[in-house]
């Protein structure tokens, strides 16, 4: 079968290898259809991915239909639309015992420490596969995990029906968080970045105020929108440093601030002053746990808008041009698709 195989960085081969086979009775074989490209995948072609080693087959956020399967498995079977959680966990150490496996201590995830999804057919475990819902598409599917990370990190953050939001990023993650926090119905959400396209972007996907931080300041900004009192959470989704530290200053007295953006430097300066006299709780927040159920039932009822999520779509043998494009500054890209035929 094919597969697309990241030799080295931006150097994409496509290569014939073995058909994965059904080996074990809770295995899953997965023939893949339509695969996201995400900031990872951008870091991972770069050759800037920390986690990832050469040679792999990149892609994690993926729909297919099942092929086969193990002969303990069951809810599943041949011809089903589905789509899977790509975290691999030991379900040994103490965060795997307690349910939380996003943070087992040796994690995995399909297509950095394993091989992903651009290759026609993939075996993963049957507890990570999820039929899609009557009517959703492999389009639709294969943005479930990207939601699945708003929907994190709002649950860090403890969002309410009562708080004022403040986002920092407009890019896919972002976006994803907003959507989310729509769903949560919060009172207000202002949308923090430099790109004017993705500020309005943001504005017609639900935020009630946006600010470019290259032309305003963010401070006055938010603290004129919430009557001079702050957010009382902030979404940190951008992973640039100077949108870290804004993030301590417009938050509210007694307010949160939820983190999951990652940085260029592994040590970033922000103002402990504002943790420490406002009295904020600040949360990391890695992947997911538990979330492709509920994201897949928003899915199901309407609730939350996919397709929108999508503005480029290749085929698979044009996977180095989709990332190229994904990658371009200068290309107004949201999330970028590929497909298998």
């Amino acid at each position: 079968m094919k597969a697309i195989i990241l030799e080295k960085a931006y150097s994409l081969v496509e290569a014939e290898i073995d058909e994965p086979v059904v080996s074990e009775a809770d295995d899953v074989l997965v023939s893949v259809k339509v695969v996201g490209i995400c900031g990872s995948d951008m870091l991972s072609y770069q050759g800037k991915h920390e986690l990832l080693t050469f040679p792999r087959i990149i892609g994690h956020e993926f729909s297919g239909v099942v092929e086969d399967m193990g002969a303990d498995v069951t809810g599943l079977k041949a011809g089903d639309m589905v789509i899977v959680e790509p975290l691999i966990s030991c379900g040994e150490c103490k965060p795997c015992r307690t349910g939380d496996y996003n943070v087992c201590e040796d994690l995995k995830v399909l297509g950095v420490h394993a091989d992903g999804a651009c290759q026609e057919k993939i075996v993963v475990k049957a507890d990570k596969v999820f039929k899609l819902p009557s009517g959703a598409t492999f389009e639709e599917g294969a943005m479930v995990e990207p939601i699945c990370v708003g929907l994190e990190v709002c649950r860090r953050g403890r969002l309410s029906i009562e708080d004022t939001l403040v986002i920092f990023g407009a890019g896919a993650i972002g976006i994803c968080a907003l959507k989310i926090a729509k769903c949560y119905r919060a009172r207000k959400i202002i949308t923090v970045d430099i790109d004017d396209k993705r500020l309005e972007r943001a504005k017609k996907m639900g935020a009630d105020y946006t600010v470019n931080s290259m032309k305003e300041n963010v401070q006055e900004q938010v603290m004129e929108l919430t009557d001079g009192k702050g957010a009382s959470l902030v979404i940190e989704a951008t992973g640039v440093e100077p949108a870290l530290r804004d993030c301590f200053t417009v938050t509210a007295y007694r307010g949160r601030v939820a983190i999951l953006g990652f940085y260029k430097s592994p040590l970033v300066e922000i103002p402990p002053i504002h943790i420490v006299k406002k009295e904020l709780d600040v949360y990391g927040s890695r992947v997911y746990r538990h979330r492709f159920p509920l994201a897949l039932d928003l899915l199901a009822k309407g609730e939350v808008n996919l397709k929108d999520l999508i503005t480029h779509e290749f085929p698979m043998d044009q996977l180095d041009e989709a990332i190229k494009t994904a990658i371009d500054p200068e290309v107004d890209t949201l999330k970028v698709i590929v497909s298998w035929p």
